[in-house]
């Protein structure tokens, strides 16, 4: 019976410990649309995110364990490539749903290039 409880314990404090904050928040989605110079329809979808602030630290105090962790594994937006992948991929799905609302490529689709600035990603590509 103590076993089941000490596991129980564990479990618990794991799952309270757990950070359900999204690593970044998507602030804005952008659809441009327009034909080139053959007549082919092309477009630019951009997504951006919201800055997080930097998270500030009490120099009056020495950091516990836990606040050392906290804030050495805390990931910001604008340094971490594993992020803007994840963005970008987020970015794919969002422009595929977005094509499919608007029924703007009547076959598929290609993504020629992918426009990286600080917050933001930019997909453009052509209806084939």
């Amino acid at each position: 019976m103590k076993k089941y409880a000490w596991l129980f314990i564990v479990l618990l404090s794991a799952c309270s410990s757990s950070n359900d904050e999204p690593p970044y928040e998507i602030n804005t989605k952008q659809f441009h649309q327009k034909l080139d110079e053959q007549g082919n329809k092309v477009f630019a979808y951009v997504v951006s995110v919201k800055a997080n602030s930097r998270k500030s630290l009490n120099s009056n105090r020495p950091l516990t364990r836990s606040e050392f962790k906290s804030f050495a594994e805390h990931e910001y937006f604008e340094e971490s490539s594993s992020l803007k992948l994840q963005l970008e991929d987020e970015a794919v799905r969002l422009l595929q749903s977005e094509l499919e609302e608007r029924d703007y490529c009547d076959n598929d689709y290609e993504i020629n290039e992918v426009l990286w600035r600080e917050l933001s990603v930019q997909l453009r590509g052509e209806c084939l």
